[in-house]
């Protein structure tokens, strides 16, 4: 496919957004979304729109990200794509979650999960899921967080998705431990780690073992819960978190 100059514009201003020019990155998003309106590009333009939804609402401008949002989801339904207006519209639904609207959050969840459900996305199915499972975890109804992130799980399996079942191991296994199910807490994790590791996610992989090295201090193992901290503050240090790493040091030094 030819690329044309608002395609170029488009990836100027990610480059400017990666190196801090954020007002510049902004300008570069907006005049895209311009040329791919005159040229007749409707993805394009959505993209373009979403890149900008991103922007503003990373720098706290909630009001304009949603205008954007709200645009690209106008967009996207004209086109009939319902996959991609389902990304949108989780995005509307993390608005509502940091303006504190836990139910128009839920609205937006609830409907991005009928768009992916229409699209047969197991993937974009396991996300709402869990993003669900963590509104019920946050208001404490953790019976209905356990049945949402069994639910993530099991598509996030049927999609393929290793990331997304490894992530949703590690919400089950936080669930587990403050229930006081510490077996099953360490298995999920144990899991989790595995996973992370063949998607070379050293990150999560990290946050794994320091969650084990936890649930073995729970469990009254201090040298096996030693030996995780290290290994996960090794994997921190890898990944060029330097603050993870320090903070599992410390917490490796205070098992004594």
């Amino acid at each position: 496919m030819t690329r044309t100059e608002a395609d170029t514009i488009l990836d100027d201003g990610e480059k400017l957004w990666l190196a801090g020019e954020k007002q510049q990155a902004r300008e570069a998003f907006r005049r895209a979304r311009l040329l791919y309106h005159e040229m007749g590009d409707a993805v394009g333009e959505a993209m373009a729109l979403v890149q900008v939804g991103d922007l503003e609402a990373e720098t706290g401008h909630r009001l304009a990200a949603r205008e954007s949002y709200v645009e690209a989801r106008a967009i996207h339904a004209r086109a009939g794509d319902q996959r991609q207006q389902a990304g949108v519209v989780v995005r509307l639904a993390r608005l509502a979650q940091h303006d504190g609207d836990a139910a128009e959050a839920e609205g937006f969840y609830k409907a991005a999960y009928e768009l992916y459900d229409s699209a047969s996305d197991y993937s974009g199915l396991g996300h709402v899921s869990r993003r669900l499972g963590h509104m019920e975890r946050d208001a404490n109804r953790h019976d209905k967080a356990l049945d949402l992130y069994r639910k993530a799980l099991a598509y996030f399996r049927r999609g393929g998705d290793t990331l997304g079942e490894a992530h949703t191991l590690r919400s089950l296994a936080a669930i587990a431990r403050g229930l006081g199910q510490l077996d099953r807490a360490r298995t999920d994790c144990e899991n989790a780690v595995g996973l992370f590791r063949e998607a070379g996610d050293i990150l999560g992989e990290a946050k794994s073992l320091r969650f084990i090295a936890y649930v073995l201090a729970d469990e009254g193992d201090k040298a096996g819960a030693r030996k995780s901290m290290h290994q996960a503050a090794k994997l921190f240090a890898r990944a060029g978190d330097t603050r993870a790493h320090d903070e599992t040091e410390a917490e490796a030094k205070a098992l004594g």
